[in-house]
């Protein structure tokens, strides 16, 4: 009984001393108060006998820290000591709550929490939050370790790590992917041991949820943009310093642009995606001249590039050089249609001698002439298309406009990119070039 005494005279002692450090006071004094309360609050839970007078003991130890923490907070050079203030008001909070779950009524436990849940916030966004990423880290690690109520571990273990994150992101952002890989994976931790603390709150899995897809992302995209950067070391490596062709370096070239790839699939990140497939396709031409290979990675590159309209790339390095090798090999392509066709075309012209006379002498003669002979001797494919009006009659006088109508639609009628060669033969293709370019003479002849 007398111990019990003595344990409840120390806490009223205390709270006589704690009501009169208020805040208008200058803070030497005021911490000074706080310290002799402090005082008498150690000596009453010590001397508790009940654990319902420890309990109250721990609660108003946790109480008098935070008010110090606040008092130290006022001032830059004693962030150390309000820290240190902060660690032990969690370390009460938490000893009252888990040791209180019998022993003290429900309200009591939720008044706790509040207070807990208060001096977290109070935390979070004082002066705590104009440190660096790089010192709140250090704090929330350490804090973490003695807060003990599941719900605001959880919170400060989303804390870490979103500055782990953000820690991550200015890294990659600065290209330095070796540490911002390293921060996206430290996110991991406290990323599990919030799960681990949540107690099933909806908040906090979403908060959790959120953050673990972003890390994830960050952390494919981070690995893609360190493998496209790997491979184009690799490929000026190739192009400067190799004297002969090094396949083993090819190799790991493309398959540093491979993993690129794969990363970004995973999360949809169709940017990258298309500047690792347009490194690829410049090696494929460039390197090993396997000219299908490239265009296909190429023309890959250039669909999800258009896929992401009505942003354009038109000013990136990698989109220029992925459209310029890709019109390259459409000139490539036609040039070489072009003379395979040239040399079938001669051939052709060998075979339709006779025609060809009788096209050469028509031609000779005016435009209503010429034109009533090709289509008499070479009708249109399309039925539809006739020589109609005044122009088909001989000896009829046909005036200047009507004669350039007809010529205009004889050329459209004849013109070879109508012709389909598969249905109606090569040579109705070349006799259809060589009529189209004797209209096209008489037309733009007239004035």
């Amino acid at each position: 009984m007398t111990q019990n005494t003595s344990s409840s005279h120390w806490r009223e002692l205390g709270n006589g001393i704690y009501v009169t450090a208020k805040d208008g006071l200058c803070p030497a004094i005021r911490k000074d108060r706080l310290r002799q309360a402090a005082n008498c609050y150690y000596k009453a839970f010590n001397f508790s006998v009940t654990d319902d007078e420890k309990m109250s003991a721990a609660k108003n130890l946790a109480m008098v820290s935070w008010k110090t923490a606040k008092v130290d907070e006022e001032c830059l050079e004693k962030m150390s000591l309000m820290i240190h203030q902060y660690k032990e008001a969690f370390k009460h909070f938490s000893y009252g709550f888990h040791h209180s779950v019998s022993i003290k009524p429900e309200s009591w436990r939720d008044g706790l929490y509040a207070s807990a849940k208060s001096c977290w916030d109070e935390l979070r966004a004082g002066r705590v939050s104009e440190l660096t990423i790089e010192n709140r880290i250090h704090i929330y690690h350490d804090l973490v370790q003695h807060m003990q109520i599941p719900e605001i571990q959880a919170e400060c273990y989303i804390e870490l790590g979103n500055c782990h994150f953000h820690c991550g992101i200015t890294a990659i952002q600065n290209k330095d992917f070796k540490r911002g890989l390293y921060e996206m994976r430290d996110c991991y931790m406290p990323i599990n041991e919030a799960k681990r603390c949540q107690n099933e709150k909806i908040n906090i899995q979403a908060e959790v949820r959120i953050l673990e897809e972003d890390v994830f992302m960050h952390q494919c995209m981070a690995e893609s943009m360190q493998a496209i950067s790997i491979g184009d070391q690799l490929y000026e490596k190739l192009l400067l310093d190799e004297e002969t062709l090094n396949m083993d370096l090819v190799y790991d070239i493309t398959d540093w642009y491979k993993q690129a790839v794969v990363r970004t699939r995973e999360v949809t990140e169709v940017e990258l995606e298309a500047l690792a497939l347009s490194r690829l396709g410049r090696v494929y031409d460039r390197v090993l001249k396997i000219r299908y290979k490239a265009k296909e990675y190429l023309m890959r590159s250039m669909q999800l590039a258009h896929s992401m309209h009505p942003r354009t790339f038109n000013t990136e390095e990698w989109f220029k050089d992925c459209a310029g090798i890709l019109e390259r090999y459409q000139k490539e392509t036609v040039a070489a249609e072009e003379e395979q066709w040239n040399k079938e075309r001669e051939e052709i012209i060998k075979g339709i001698e006779k025609e060809m006379k009788g096209i050469n002498k028509a031609d000779e003669k005016d435009s209503q002439e010429f034109l009533r002979y090709i289509y008499r001797v070479f009708p249109p494919k399309n039925a539809d298309h006739k020589l109609e009006g005044e122009v088909k009659k001989k000896g009829t006088h046909v005036d200047h406009c009507t004669l350039k109508k007809t010529l205009q639609k004889a050329v459209i009628h004849y013109h070879p990119d109508k012709v389909d060669a598969d249905k109606h033969g090569k040579v109705w293709k070349v006799l259809s070039e060589e009529i189209t370019k004797r209209l096209t003479r008489r037309y733009e002849g007239m004035k």
